[in-house]
């Protein structure tokens, strides 16, 4: 206790009632959880097997159960575990259920990819576009909406409420269940059945929750009828890290808690144990931008020092110039010592490090992938691309043909391709009664043949505007009822890759070793040697570094551009601002003045945090 500053120890010694802890980044949080724990064991004789303590990830869990467990010096009966666990343990006590009942991951894309099939939508039916709509069931069940009225993200609103109907049909016929209805199955357990919710507020008499901020609809509400009368709930979190709408947190919730419980008592952990002096006024002076927050004070513990140490923000022409910059900052901190663990390089989406990852290979600097980097080339839009470069390239297999002969549409009768090798005379004989179809034919292999003298760079570039390509998806886009930019950026990177590219030979090689290399790092577990972290800013939440770089400060980026409303604004302020803090020496944030070759402006949120950098 003698460590604790003046709020974690009042945090620490709150005992009866609900109490809400606003705990910034670097703040000791989970310090604060494990000592109050054994505060109400030690000092107010409260029965392990009383106390629950709630997370939102398995290895959280662990590692706050490990942390206790030294600080007691022994094993516990302590409760700490998952929503999803803690639930399902109840539903399991209580209704007799066991694993079997739960579907497996692979049987769910599965079922999704099915449906699709079944009902002839025609939609992306790989694993990436099915992981979209599995996230949008849960998000429905968690934030306890009514499908009736929720509009997809992906997919046609009408499509969207088939699938999932059916989708529940499906489980409910199996007599299986997904994680999400383990919440939704807990809740109306709990509310139709007194005597067992009951009997769990006895054993339940004091709830922890960590990163409450995170918390969604449907788990607050089983959390509420737990608490019941005692009220002993003891949520710890912060408002202004509170980025995953997307899986149905909302910190309104957070900002609501003084109103569902009147009896609250609030304390703020402002103290800043992580970041340089710089670095947390920087990262105060964006988030006080936010307007639907608490206020925090939000201080420096290492104290004020002179000038800007430890913030850089670095304008650059473009990322290949910030690749190169940052591989040879990386590699001159080596060079005094400082492992490459201690390192880290942040971004907005997970598509944006592809020609990092080339750049840190080619400096044999060792990196580690938090997140996973999707493969670029398994995207079906830029397979469509790949197999009009293959068919150029002298490609003639038959499954080229049919993957692209419409894509636009020429009105090609998919018929005429008997042949696993294909033929050109043996097609044109088939056609000869159709001079339309012909013609179109004839047009399809001069572009073809016009393909295989350019250089990949260009190949590309004419496939997209010269055959029609990016017209044909702004069409398929729209159809669908989503934004066709993304799939155009795609393009763009993809560009990118090819322009030192000679032949197509070189190409082929060159996305060859590219995706044994995504396959590789992939692989690679956090934390799991001495390498470079790259990660998403979602997820880099909870970690921290000794150095940070920050890629494509720009507007379009971060905030991104599909954020248009106000929330979303200040959902991509915070998170933005999660990245800064993961800081604890030495921040770089990079502006390029243009990303493929188009003219960004520098990010609302760099400018936000320079402006009357003298405070």
């Amino acid at each position: 206790m003698a460590s604790l500053n003046p709020e974690q120890k009042r945090a620490v010694c709150h005992t009866e009632g609900p109490m809400l802890v606003l705990a910034g980044p670097g703040s000791g949080k989970t310090t604060v959880i494990t000592h109050r724990i054994k505060h109400l064991i030690m000092e107010k004789q409260v029965c392990e097997s009383n106390i629950l303590v709630i997370t939102f990830t398995k290895a959280a869990a662990n590692e706050m159960k490990s942390r206790f467990s030294m600080l007691m010096q022994r094993d516990t009966e302590v409760i700490f575990g998952t929503f999803h666990s803690v639930f399902f343990q109840i539903l399991r006590q209580t209704l007799g259920y066991d694993a079997a009942v739960v579907i497996k991951e692979t049987e769910r894309y599965k079922l999704i990819r099915d449906l699709i099939t079944k009902y002839q939508m025609h939609y992306d039916g790989q694993d990436a576009f099915a992981a979209c709509i599995l996230s949008e069931l849960g998000l429905v069940k968690g934030k306890m909406l009514d499908i009736k009225t929720y509009c997809s993200r992906n997919m046609k609103q009408e499509d969207f409420r088939l699938i999932y109907t059916e989708y529940e049909k499906e489980l409910r016929k199996r007599n299986l269940i997904d994680f999400d209805d383990m919440l939704v199955m807990c809740y109306r357990l709990l509310c139709s059945r007194q005597d067992i919710l009951e009997s769990l507020r006895n054993r339940f008499l004091y709830i922890l929750i960590d990163e409450f901020q995170d918390i969604n609809r449907i788990q607050y509400e089983i959390v509420r009828l737990l608490a019941g009368n005692h009220g002993n709930l003891f949520a710890v979190g912060d408002d202004d890290q509170s980025i995953y709408s997307f899986r149905g947190s909302d910190p309104g919730i957070m900002l609501g808690f003084a109103k569902d419980f009147p009896k609250a008592e609030t304390v703020y952990l402002c103290r800043n144990y992580r970041c340089s002096y710089e670095i947390v006024k920087a990262s105060k002076r964006l988030i006080e931008n936010n307007q639907n927050r608490y206020e925090k004070q939000l201080l420096a513990a290492s104290g004020q020092k002179n000038g800007t140490e430890g913030l850089h923000v670095i304008t650059v022409d473009n990322p290949k110039e910030e690749y190169e910059d940052i591989c040879n900052c990386m590699l001159e901190m080596k060079k005094q010592q400082i492992s490459w663990k201690r390192m880290a390089v942040l971004y907005r989406t997970n598509t944006e490090p592809e020609l990092l990852m080339k750049k840190l290979t080619e400096y044999n600097i060792p990196f580690q992938i938090k997140d996973g980097i999707p493969d670029l080339f398994q995207h079906f839009a830029v397979q469509d691309i790949m197999a009009y470069l293959k068919l150029a390239a002298g490609e003639k297999n038959r499954t080229f043909f049919l993957r692209i002969l419409n894509k636009p549409d020429r009105c090609l009768p998919r018929e005429i391709f008997w042949e696993e090798q294909t033929d050109w005379n043996r097609l044109y004989e088939r056609l000869e009664k159709t001079p339309e179809a012909l013609c179109q034919l004839e047009l399809f292999k001069q572009n073809l043949d016009r393909l295989a003298g350019l250089r990949p760079y260009a190949a590309i570039n004419y496939i997209r505007k010269g055959m029609g390509y990016d017209a044909y998806i702004r069409e398929f886009a729209l159809s669908r009822g989503i934004d066709a930019q993304e799939y155009l950026e795609l393009f763009d990177t993809m560009m990118d890759m090819a322009k030192t590219c000679s032949t197509y030979q070189v190409w082929f090689r060159s996305v060859r070793q590219y995706q044994e290399t995504v396959k590789e790092k992939n692989k690679l577990q956090a934390g799991s040697g001495d390498m470079v972290t790259l990660a998403t800013m979602h997820g880099a939440k909870g970690l921290e570094f000794d150095r940070v770089w920050i890629l494509n400060a720009a507007e379009g980026r971060t905030p991104h551009k599909k954020a248009v409303k106000e929330g979303k604004i200040e959902e991509e302020r915070r998170m933005f601002y999660v990245a800064v803090t993961r800081a604890r020496q030495e921040l770089y944030i990079y502006v390029p003045k243009e990303i493929h070759k188009k003219p960004v402006g520098v990010s609302r949120f760099v400018t936000e945090m320079i402006k009357n950098g003298t405070d």
